[in-house]
């Protein structure tokens, strides 16, 4: 496939797919990131940084956020192609664990084991349920120790 205009591929990277917007952007999904060309995500942003995304058939629109609460982006795409696929799978790529971590109904966690796909490294990634104290010392506590287990599991620490 070719590479867009605007885009700077990293080595071993390769496009998967790219999709045309309403507001005359391309988006762009790679093998290790997720690149806009010209706008927010003119540099793109690594797959293991996606919190959440969405796509809609009815509307053609694909949302992300992201778990470092980058700014999140929104986008109605004109030709869809095999991007929403590509975008589901390179996310789910990342994914190696997940465990929900609850203090009690108030103070609860997600904890991600995740893979960098562009340097193989693995990291742990803790997300605060919304409202939050994410330096709460009981909820830190809690989501450390399902973080090394984890880590454990896959024999990162031993």
């Amino acid at each position: 496939m070719p590479v867009p205009e605007g885009v700077e591929l990293e080595r071993g990277e390769r496009v998967l797919a790219t999709a045309a917007t309403t507001g005359d952007e391309v988006v762009v999904i790679t093998t290790h990131r997720l690149v806009v060309p010209g706008g927010a995500l003119a540099g793109g942003r690594p797959w293991h940084l996606v919190d959440r995304g969405r796509w809609d058939p009815e509307t053609d629109e694909l949302s992300v956020t992201w778990v470092d609460h980058g700014p999140a982006g929104r986008w109605t795409l004109t030709d869809t192609g095999a991007v929403p696929d590509h975008f589901q799978e390179r996310v789910q790529a990342t994914i190696v664990l997940v465990e929900e971590v609850s203090i009690d109904r108030q103070r609860r966690a997600r904890v991600v084991l995740r893979k960098d796909l562009a340097s193989g490294r693995m990291l742990a990634q803790t997300i605060v349920g919304r409202g939050c104290d994410p330096d709460d010392p009981d909820l830190v506590a809690a989501t450390e120790i399902v973080a090394d287990r984890m880590a454990e599991q896959i024999g990162l620490q031993g």
